[in-house]
Formats: structure tokens, sequence, C-alpha cells
């Protein structure tokens, strides 16, 4: 299978500037392509399943923009340099993220200390997302759960009831004292996928787990930065 995709080249200020290249796929290769309208109407594409649990575990973030597959392409020492994602927050802030399980990072070492010098000269910090951060303790499954949220429509007087009840507790509450008030842990769990709600890192969704507003998540740092931390979390 072969497809066109859009590739860009970091200019002097760090933006992505577009040039065109054909990827061609192996015939036994499925790409995933992960629909998210009520964030952006660019499809993401994933190569992986690992690609796309990255995606999910990102979505939890609530300070994300968007995510960019394959935004551009980095000539190096080492050879040519594809990114897997480039993730843009509501800052303006950004990182490059590769995903690799674990067993394949030794190898691609080098090329990855060269892509790494070189973003950071552009001000973008390089992750590097691999299974044993984005799958421990079945974090990426609950990722998968909350996206399930992400469609369907839910009372808009619960979600008032959610809204109201966190406004003013700048460190959340937990999710049972929530449902106390007669909040569907469905609604919640929506919230939580259209970016109103925040949870901890590891993406507890269980009822002593704690949700706050994302503009109470008055951590120290750009989004960038945040997101760094609470990913490696």
């Amino acid at each position: 299978m072969s497809r066109k995709t859009s590739h860009a080249a970091l200019n002097a200020s760090g933006v992505a500037s577009s040039t065109r290249k054909v990827v061609t796929r192996s015939p036994g290769h499925t790409v995933r392509a992960i629909h998210l309208p009520h964030l952006q109407q660019a499809v993401i594409e994933a190569d992986s399943s690992l690609e796309r649990d990255f995606v999910y575990v990102a979505l939890a973030f609530a300070q994300l923009k968007t995510i960019t597959h394959q935004p551009f392409q980095l000539e190096l020492g080492a050879g040519r340099y594809t990114p897997d994602f480039l993730v843009q927050f509501k800052d303006g802030s950004k990182v490059v993220v590769e995903v690799k399980p674990m067993s394949k990072l030794d190898g691609f070492a080098e090329k990855l200390a060269q892509a790494e010098a070189k973003l950071a000269s552009h001000s973008i910090k390089l992750i590097v997302a691999h299974d044993k951060m984005l799958r421990r303790d079945s974090r990426a499954q609950r990722a998968q759960q909350i996206r399930r949220y992400a469609k369907g429509r839910y009372p808009d007087s619960e979600q008032e009831l959610v809204l109201g009840a966190l406004r003013c507790v700048a460190a959340g509450l937990p999710i049972q004292v929530i449902l106390g008030l007669g909040v569907q842990k469905a609604t919640l769990l929506h919230m939580v996928s259209h970016q109103q709600l925040q949870v901890c890192p590891d993406l507890d969704i269980g009822d002593d787990a704690i949700v706050r507003l994302p503009t109470m998540y008055n951590e120290e740092g750009c989004h960038a930065i945040r997101f760094a931390n609470w990913l490696n979390a």
C-alpha cells in the first residue's frame, strides 16, 4: 500500500515548512486512522498499536492542542530521521515524540541523540515514549476506555454540576464524591475525553481517583515541559 503524506523541514525559527514525499508501505502493513473531530479536523495516523496507544494516552493531557504524524524530516549525520509525532499545546509550545518499544532503543540511540540536539537548537524537546511507559499498570487500556466516551451527548445539567463542584477546589475531588451529586460516571469520562477535566498521569479512573479542572493544573513550566513530566510520571 502506498500513500502520499506531507513532511516538513524545520526552518531557522523552528516552524515546520512543507515539502512533499511519497511514503510506501508494505502490503501487509496496517495504518490506523484515528478520528478526533472534537480536537482537530486532521486524521491522526498510527503505524503500530504502540503509536495508537501513545495517541490515546496523550489525549488525556488536557492542554494538548494537535497531534501530527510524521511531521517533517531531519538530515542528520546518522542519516535521515522522520519523527513519529509533533505534539502542539495550547500555550504554543511543542514537543517531538518518538514512539519505540524499549527493546529497540539501543540500536537507535545515536540517531535519537543527534535528533535531540538538532531539535533543541530550535527550542523543541524530543521525548521517547516506549512501551514500558505507555502500557505500565494498564495505562494504555484506561486511555482507550476514556477515548470511547468521546462520542455521544451527555446531560448539560450534569456537566454543569461537575464544573461547579470543581471551580473552587484546586486540588480536585474524588470521582466518588462527584458521583454522589447525581452525575453519571460516563459523563465524567466524556468530559475527560473532551479536555474539560484533568486526571492524574496514570489515568486512574477508579472511584477514589482525583479529577480537577485543567485551569487548576498549576505546576511550573510551559505545557510542553509539563507534558513530558506527565507522560513519564
